[in-house]
């Protein structure tokens, strides 16, 4: 039988004033939760400025409406680790988010040993897919991927050798058995340079980002990372068409995708999640996008979830290749 002890009354009294204020304060916290949002947001891009980031934002901020302002923060980093670090561990309120390049950082978080998890996010959206393509110089000796095989001197120039695009020309040449070193850069203008310059023989990037210079005849696709051949470039292989694995066709490709930090409540996350895609939606959201040559492809909170949860997954394929990569950091 359990005794039952005399009580001290002030005791009584200091445990019955805590407990009120902390209901008093847990309906505050539920009051501020149900308004959200009530102040500005942080949106965390793991990238130099440019890219449009803005534009997301702003199209965010108009549908969330309140008065808010979604206010962009570059913090560029080991091909956006740091950026996903800082959202991954930041108060789960909502008032923190990040934009994120799928690819690159379950690629990282397959290989080497990081602050966060992708598949513990609270994730909004996805915003956008883009290829991944593979691209040398217009003059440049190279006309195809096979001419790569047997060299064990070749310039890859890169923008970190967490990045995404980096992480998909080691796999390549993995693969292909083409020995090679980076020439590292600081962003895509200064990789393309290098290309042009002939510092480097060869890059690999989003097909968004790289198109305008092959379209103004600075680089040449050599391949096209995706399940068929590109419409407006039909003489461009994938992948598979050269020999190589058939899931690293789209394994690489760029997912843009919304998350916020682990434990975010349930409500803020729905709010979030309508006004991304009411904004994706919106047709003059729609026209500013178009004008930057990026396209839109919408998927809700838990779809992304799923695409996120299955490229963790699909990584581990090629962890041994990632991990010699990363180890040179």
């Amino acid at each position: 039988m359990q005794t039952v002890r005399a009580t001290n009354p002030l005791r009584v009294l200091a445990c019955t004033a805590a407990l009120a204020a902390l209901t008093v304060s847990g309906v505050a916290l539920a009051q501020d939760s149900s308004g959200f949002p009530q102040r500005d947001i942080e949106l965390v891009v793991g990238y130099n400025a440019g890219g449009g980031y803005s534009s997301w934002a702003q199209a965010l901020e108009d549908k969330l409406g309140n008065n808010v302002n979604v206010l962009v923060r570059h913090m560029p980093g080991a091909g956006g680790v740091v950026a996903t670090n800082y959202v991954y561990r930041a108060k789960p309120d909502g008032y923190t988010i990040g934009i994120f390049n799928l690819g690159g950082l379950a690629a990282t978080q397959t290989a080497s040993d990081v602050a966060y998890d992708l598949t513990q996010m609270a994730w909004l959206g996805r915003l956008s897919l883009d290829p991944t393509i593979m691209v040398v110089g217009t003059d440049s000796e190279f006309s195809k991927p096979a001419d790569f095989r047997g060299r064990d001197k070749t310039v890859v120039s890169t923008k970190g050798l967490t990045a995404n695009a980096t992480i998909t020309g080691a796999v390549t040449f993995d693969r292909m058995d083409v020995g090679w070193k980076a020439l590292n850069h600081s962003g895509t203008s200064e990789a393309i340079l290098s290309i042009i310059r002939g510092d480097s023989d060869v890059s690999w990037g989003s097909y968004d980002s790289l198109k305008q210079y092959i379209e103004n005849g600075d680089l040449r696709m050599l391949m096209y990372y995706d399940a068929s051949r590109n419409p407006e470039y039909p003489d461009v292989p994938t992948p598979s068409e050269i020999g190589l694995p058939a899931e690293i066709n789209e394994a690489f490709n760029t997912n843009r995708v919304l998350g916020a930090p682990p434990g975010s409540p349930e409500n803020v996350i729905k709010t979030l999640e309508k006004a991304i895609e009411q904004a994706v939606k919106d047709p003059e959201f729609l026209d500013r996008i178009a004008k930057m040559e990026v396209s839109v492809q919408y998927l809700d909170g838990n779809a992304t979830a799923k695409v996120v949860n299955s490229a963790v997954k699909g990584f581990s394929d090629y962890k041994d290749t990632i991990s010699d990569l990363l180890s040179n950091k």
